[in-house]
């Protein structure tokens, strides 16, 4: 029976000839450690438990990619992940080419260090007690955003943050090129040293004893 470039499911898989996975895919019960010419993986993808180390030329997963208590420690030519990625308790160090996570993006108690190429979060995006030291390349999040108990001291390149944004007990002490905070902004307990580029805080902005931020709030709102 001649091969084909599309597999339904992993019976027809064949790592050195397919190129399009359809449907969701759990590698644990498989011997296979890379996934050789795949190129899409159409629905969600499981790699806990799995000997999966590298994901070669893979570059879509269609769904959600749970990493967590794998073996993966490169994500090869990743780009694009259209539901929820999960990093925490993986092996994962760094995002190599993922550019877009199309929905939440859970970096809590991940290894996770370099974001990389890393531009758009289309969800929620939790940096708590992470590894990740800086947000490189990330422009957009589209849900909330929390950084307590992070090592994030700078938001760089990030300029909205779509729902709310948490910086209580973190270590964040610039905005960066932050403009708008779509839903609540909660200050208390925060490192920051003013309110940089922010403009724009579509709910409630929490300062507890942070005065000094409330008052430079306050000046930017009756302008």
């Amino acid at each position: 029976m001649a091969k084909s470039v599309v597999a339904f499911g992993l019976e027809e898989f064949d790592p050195t000839y397919t190129r399009v996975l359809v449907g969701d895919v759990y590698f644990r019960i498989t011997d296979l450690t890379n996934l050789g010419t795949l190129e899409m993986i159409t629905g969600s993808v499981y790699f806990a438990e799995s000997k999966v180390t590298d994901l070669d030329n893979l570059q879509t997963i269609g769904r959600d990619a749970f990493f967590r208590n794998s073996e993966v420690t490169n994500l090869g030519n990743l780009t694009k992940i259209g539901g929820n990625a999960f990093f925490g308790f993986s092996e994962v160090t760094d995002l190599a080419n993922l550019s877009t996570i199309g929905g939440n993006a859970d970096f809590h108690q991940s290894k996770v260090i370099y974001l990389n190429n890393l531009t758009t979060i289309g969800g929620i995006a939790d940096f708590g007690n992470s590894q990740v030291e800086n947000l490189g390349n990330l422009t957009t999040i589209k849900g909330d955003a929390y950084f307590e108990s992070s090592k994030i001291k700078s938001l760089g390149n990030l300029n909205k943050i779509g729902g709310n944004a948490d910086f209580t007990n973190s270590q964040v002490e610039n905005l960066g090129n932050l403009n708008t905070i779509g839903g609540n902004a909660f200050f208390e307990f925060s490192e920051l040293t003013d309110l940089a580029n922010l403009t724009t805080i579509g709910g409630n902005a929490l300062f507890g004893d942070r005065t000094d931020l409330k008052n430079e709030w306050e000046k930017r709102k009756n302008k």
